[in-house]
């Protein structure tokens, strides 16, 4: 089934940090764009399952490909704007369908 703009019911925020001379990530996380996104709990597979024993929630999110969507990548921290569950993103891709980006992220762990 295709993702279309009426699946995008969740917002999210992706935070980044600032960058040292070296271009290495310095301090706290700090606010970066929010966008409508579609949050999928990750649960069947043998991953998810042994990330849930260890208390941490895998998700997919779709979010609408834009120039901003394209900077999202590891080093940034994503954030579910209405629970306030922040998130460490692990990739972020072209989806399937055209027009869209899938972010895999992991909720729990170090995010500071």
């Amino acid at each position: 089934m295709a993702t279309g703009a009426g699946d995008l019911k969740d917002r999210v925020r992706f935070d980044t940090r600032a960058l040292d001379p070296n271009g290495d990530p310095i301090g706290a996380f700090v606010p970066g764009f929010t966008v409508w996104a579609k949050i999928d709990y990750l649960r069947g597979s043998e991953v998810a399952i042994q990330q849930r024993l260890e208390k941490r929630q895998p998700v997919s999110v779709t979010v609408r490909d834009s120039t901003q969507a394209r900077t999202i990548n590891p080093a940034m921290q994503m954030v579910n704007t209405r629970t306030g569950e922040a998130y460490n993103v692990t990739s972020a891709v072209p989806a399937k369908d055209a027009g869209f980006r899938n972010i895999l992220a992991v909720s729990g762990g170090a995010t500071g």
